[in-house]
C-alpha cells in the first residue's frame, strides 16, 4: 500500500509517497524521484532513516497536519525541521478551491469548480446582486457538498452551468459583475 502525502518545509511543497515493497521494504518516492532509502521504526514517533552509507535518526512530534521532525546525523546537534503534513488528495483539493475562489484584480468574478463534481443547487440568479461570501452554487464531490461563494460583491451577470450537470475541475459556473462605486 503506498501513502501520497504534500510535505511543506521553508514554504516549499513536496509530494512524498510512502509504500511497502513486495519485499517488505518501505519505499520513498520525493516529487517523483524514488530514493534508496530504508526507514526502520526504532520506538514510538522515530526512524531510523538509512540511504547509501549515511544514517540518520528522525524523531516525528505532533499531530494533526503540523508536525516536527527533529533530525540527528552522526554526533551532531539535533535540527529541528517544521513541517506540514497532509494527504497529498487533500492538499490538492484545498489548493484548487483557493484558487478558484481567488479574485482577480478587474473586471468580472468568476466562481469555478473546485474539484470534478456535479452540481447540486444553483443559488442565484442572473440578475441578482451578490455580496462577498454569498453563496451562489452547491456543487458535489467525493459525496460532500461544497457551497461555493461569490469572492467579490456583483450583479450575476451569467450562469455557465445547470442544476444536476457534471463539472470538472476549473470550470467557470458563475460570473459577477463587480459592483460599481456610487
Amino acid at each position: 500500500m503506498t501513502r501520497r502525502f504534500s510535505v511543506t518545509t521553508a514554504g516549499k511543497a513536496r509530494i512524498v509517497e510512502l509504500g511497502v515493497g513486495d519485499d517488505g521494504r518501505r519505499t520513498v518516492v520525493v516529487d517523483g524521484v524514488a530514493r534508496d532509502l530504508e526507514l526502520v521504526a526504532v520506538d514510538d514517533g522515530a526512524w531510523l532513516v538509512r540511504g547509501g552509507t549515511s544514517q540518520t535518526l528522525a524523531y516525528v512530534d505532533g499531530a494533526g497536519s503540523k508536525v516536527a521532525v527533529s533530525i540527528k546525523r552522526g554526533g551532531a546537534d539535533p535540527v529541528i525541521v517544521a513541517a506540514e503534513v497532509v494527504e497529498a488528495r487533500s492538499a490538492a483539493v484545498a489548493a484548487l478551491a483557493q484558487q478558484a475562489q481567488r479574485p482577480r484584480e478587474a473586471g468580472p468574478s468568476t466562481v469555478r469548480s473546485p474539484m470534478p463534481g456535479r452540481v447540486v443547487k444553483i443559488v442565484v440568479r442572473v440578475g441578482e446582486r451578490v455580496a462577498v461570501g454569498q453563496a451562489v452554487v452547491v456543487v458535489e464531490a467525493m459525496k460532500m457538498e461544497n457551497e461555493l461563494r461569490a469572492t467579490r460583491a456583483g450583479t450575476v451577470r451569467e450562469l455557465r452551468c445547470a442544476e444536476g450537470a457534471a463539472v470538472e475541475a476549473g470550470q467557470d459556473l458563475v460570473v459577477v459583475e463587480p459592483a460599481t462605486e456610487q
